[in-house]
């Protein structure tokens, strides 16, 4: 009986054994070695595939052998064995598959040198495991895992034990977490459990921060670190510091909102030792194929100081003195471009007074002067001439405003545009108006538009008559910005001024005049309407005006005509040298005659004579003074206009037989002015140069500049052409600008040109500064660009050019090593000898951290913060921060 049974169990064995033999794919060799189990010796990889209760097929493959113990059941697979299992991928030195208990165990190989190699990389789905060995079970889908290393999202978990439960979450102990993608990661948060829901978060408690395997104190009794496939919501850790003004502080510390797929929501807040607070609300929005854009909202309070301290700058701005409220409002939509649909966009800017000087780290936007806001909407058809928009602006500028004690008090002037609306149809041939067809003749050259614009303007800046030379008895005359409340809205508003502006330009085509010539003649109109004019007159026994504010429909118009005629004219020397071909000169001139009435005559009542002081002095004042409309200048006008453009190109050979390149010698070398028949007096006006080149092809140099063909007498300009005094002075300059600027580096230099990036500028409110989210070149191993800027203009009492200002500005960056770059900006003011803005940035790649370092060693903003903030954007919250500023404590 015993026999039998053994008969039986050899023969299903056998039986077994054949099936699983013929279920392997490709081609094998079969080497039995005991009587109950089989060998498999593949050529080069065997791939299997086997079937039996489990969910779907197990498809597995080794590159030095395959052995099967039939009787246990068990599968061997020696040399980069690998297993794919649905979602499931296992890599191994060795990998053992028991079919009995649906276990997987695996493990990898110690190499001549003592070296574990090939140790088991475990996949499943996003997930991965790489450990010393492990053990899986593929029904329940439970695992153990012993020193594994495993990848949640942008992050890894390292643990002497990893369990996996059914569910898929996973539990370590003695766990690290990092962002580092080392085997010996440079930092990582060290707990002694930790749980790891996929896709979703890593809970861990209690844990601390290791940095370069030296514990810090920075951990808690637990945490929460999102790791989502999506985006997730959390908490944002705050960051800790101190000033003098604000003490010790926790700033921007909230929580985190991903409300959809769409828009995201930030609310954080600070809050300082010495009293006060800070929040915020910001959100950003999107929806793919129409629009994007994000918001915020800030709101300080600062609490002031009996004694502001050591490193305090004189100016008002900075001085805290009494308790601070500030809040900020910015808001950025940018519509997708849609033919035929309309555009609604927005940029603001807008809050209190000193909110950036107060609050902001940035020299943009602490040094920024003013602030503007438009809110507008436009629409336009690709099948209709007629176009239409709306626009709301608002303008702030802090301005210093003078008592009459002699105090200067630092104010915040602020205007409003309430609404701008804008109509246009444009320009069509009145043969179109009549369903004609075009046909390519000169009158249909003749073509007409209409373009409307009105628009009402509201400033807290009440205006001022100074302006027109001479003070003003009433409230015209008031220079004075008061403060937008409910009290004082009623005086804004009296001062609005409204305006709706007409334009109908015309053009009349262009006539080709002895093949070579063009003719042009142009004809154009506008009028605007007026809500308000003034009314002067003399308050006698003073030199004081008084206004009279006449209120009603008010138009101005004007109109004008005229003709131009212009040509091209070539010049090209043949050279036939070793480099240089030939050297081409375009010579385009340009003469025009215009001609407007005097809009000045009492006929048109858009001017008033006025007496000016008590000798019966007088002078001509336009009614609409300070108004938005377009108003014509006085006086009578049949002007001769001329201008002469130059460019200069050389034509040179290149490395390559027979290949040329065009060089620019002159990009452009113009003068123009005009000559007015009509004049009493100066009839010549000034005559205005430019010339812009690049020497050796790389120094870009521009210069522009301002003749003056009469003479001066002790400051006076004489009705004297200054040729009359003898000699050949056809002119005197009065004005010139320079400016030029050269970058060192070849490499920068075809970086810049190719990425039509602008030049970098030695204006602090547009440069940028240095931060840890920065991407710096460490590829190029230096930048320099040197630009000088100068103006000058000319006494006319010592008739010497005297200089306005003068600086130099240097920029550029230099790369240490590999990681470390250093990039900086400054300025000399030349003429008094001062340095003016200057920033230095060190930057330094940590691989799986960046640090960085600002400082602004001297001035209003003098400052400097150093930031050390992971890479990954997972726990870019995680830093160490540290800084200080001219209105802090000095360290």
């Amino acid at each position: 009986m015993n026999q039998k049974r053994s008969l039986l169990f050899l023969a299903i064995a056998l039986f077994y054994g054949l099936v699983f033999f013929i279920s392997i794919e490709g081609s094998a060799q079969v080497r039995p070695t005991r009587s109950d189990s089989l060998v498999v010796t593949p050529s080069d990889t065997t791939n299997a595939k086997a079937k039996g209760d489990i969910e779907t097929t197990i498809n597995y493959k080794a590159k030095d052998s395959i052995r099967y113990d039939a009787v246990s059941q068990i599968m061997y697979l020696y040399g980069d064995a690998h297993i794919d299992y649905g979602e499931v991928a296992l890599d191994a030195a060795f990998i053992q598959i028991n079919w009995k208990t649906n276990i997987i165990d695996a493990e990898g190989m110690v190499d001549s040198a003592g070296v574990l190699q090939n140790k088991p990389l475990f996949k499943n789905g996003a997930e991965t495991y790489q450990a010393e060995r492990m053990s899986y079970n593929y029904k329940s889908k439970k695992g153990r895992v012993i020193g594994a290393v495993t990848t949640q999202g942008e992050g890894y978990i390292h643990a002497e034990t990893i369990k996996r439960d059914a569910e898929g979450s996973v539990y370590g102990r003695h766990a690290r977490y990092t962002t580092c993608d080392l085997e010996h990661p440079h930092f990582y948060i060290k707990a002694t459990k930790m749980k790891v829901i996929p896709n979703d978060r890593v809970i861990a408690g209690p844990f601390h921060l290791v940095f370069a395997d030296v514990p810090t104190p920075i951990g808690l009794p637990f945490g929460f670190f999102p790791s989502p496939r999506k985006r997730g919501s959390g908490v944002i850790i705050p960051t800790f510091g101190e000033s003098n003004q604000q003490g010790f502080y926790l700033r921007e510390g909230g929580f985190y909102w991903a409300m959809n797929e769409y828009m995201d929501m930030r609310i954080t807040g600070d809050i300082y030792s010495l009293g006060g607070y800070g929040a915020r609300l910001q959100s950003t929005y999107t929806k793919r194929y129409k629009f994007s854009g994000n918001f915020s909202l800030s709101h300080t309070f600062i609490k002031a100081t009996e004694n502001i301290g050591a490193g305090v700058t004189t100016d008002n701005v900075y001085n805290y003195s009494s308790d601070s409220r500030d809040i900020w409002i910015s808001w950025s939509h940018q519509p997708v471009t849609r033919p035929g649909k309309g555009q609604f966009s927005a940029s603001v800017n807008a809050g209190s007074q000193f909110y950036n000087q107060r609050n902001s780290t940035s020299p943009q936007n602490a040094l920024s002067p003013a602030f503007n806001s438009t809110v507008s909407y436009r629409k336009s058809s690709p099948n209709s001439p007629i176009n239409y928009g709306v626009t709301i602006s608002q303008s702030q500028r802090t301005l210093i405003q003078r008592s009459e004690t002699g105090e200067t008090t630092p104010v915040q002037a602020m205007s409003f545009t309430l609404p701008d609306f804008s109509f246009g149809v444009a320009s069509q041939s009145p043969i179109e108006w009549f369903g004609g067809t075009l046909t390519g003749r000169w009158i249909e050259g003749i073509r007409i538009g209409y373009n409307l614009n009105a628009r009402q303007f509201v400033s807290n800046n009440i205006s001022t008559g100074s302006s027109l030379g001479f003070p003003f008895s009433n409230s015209i005359g008031r220079d004075t910005v008061v403060a937008i409340n409910g009290s004082n809205l009623a005086q804004i508003f009296r001062n609005a001024r409204t305006s709706i502006n007409h334009d109908i330009p015309i053009t009349l085509g262009t006539v080709s005049l002895f093949k070579y010539f063009k003719l042009t003649p142009g004809v154009s109109y506008s009028e605007s309407w007026f809500t308000k004019k003034y009314n002067y007159r003399n308050v006698p026994g003073s030199n004081l005006l008084a206004a009279d504010t006449l209120k009603g429909l008010h138009r101005t118009y004007q109109y004008q005509g005229g003709l131009s005629l212009t040509t091209n004219l070539y010049g090209i020397a043949q050279i036939k040298g070793k480099k240089i071909e030939a050297i081409r000169h375009t010579f385009t001139p340009n003469l025009s005659y215009s001609f407007r009435p005097d809009f000045g005559n009492p006929e048109f009542g858009f001017y008033q004579r006025v007496q000016r002081d008590s000798l019966g002095n007088t002078q001509l004042l336009s009614r609409f003074q300070g108004l938005e409309g377009n108003v014509p200048g006085p006086g009578l006008s049949s002007a001769l206009s001329f201008s002469v453009s130059n460019n200069v190109e050389m034509k040179m050979k290149t490395d390559s037989a027979g290949v040329f390149k065009k060089v620019s010698l002159i990009d452009a070398f113009n003068f123009s002015g005009s000559y007015n028949m009509a004049a009493d007096s100066f009839k010549l006006s000034n005559i205005n140069v430019n010339l812009s080149t690049k020497l050796f092809n790389n120094v870009g140099v521009t210069l522009s500049g301002s003749f003056d063909p009469y003479q001066y007498v002790n400051g006076t300009r004489r009705n004297v052409y200054l040729l009359e005094e003898g000699g050949f002075k056809l002119a005197r300059l009065m004005n010139l600008n320079f400016n030029t600027g050269f970058e060192f580096n070849q490499q920068a230099r075809k970086q810049q040109a190719a990425s039509g990036a602008a030049p970098p500028t030695n204006l602090p409110a547009l440069q940028r500064t240095v931060t840890a989210a920065d991407y710096v070149e460490f590829n190029i191993p230096w930048t320099l660009t040197v630009d000088l800027t100068s103006n000058f203009t000319r006494d006319v009492l010592t008739n010497k050019l005297v200089n306005n200002a003068t600086t130099a500005g240097f920029n550029g960056s230099v790369t240490l090593t590999e990681k470390w770059a250093v990039n900086y900006t400054t300025s000399y003011d030349l003429k008094n000898r001062v340095l003016s803005y200057t920033n230095v940035g060190i930057v330094r790649d940590l691989h799986c951290w960046q640090m960085s370092i600002d400082w602004v060693p001297f001035g209003v903003l003098q400052r400097y913060s150093i930031n050390i903030n992971a890479k990954s954007s997972l726990l870019q919250d995680l830093r160490i921060r540290r800084s200080s500023s001219a209105t802090g404590r000095p360290y």
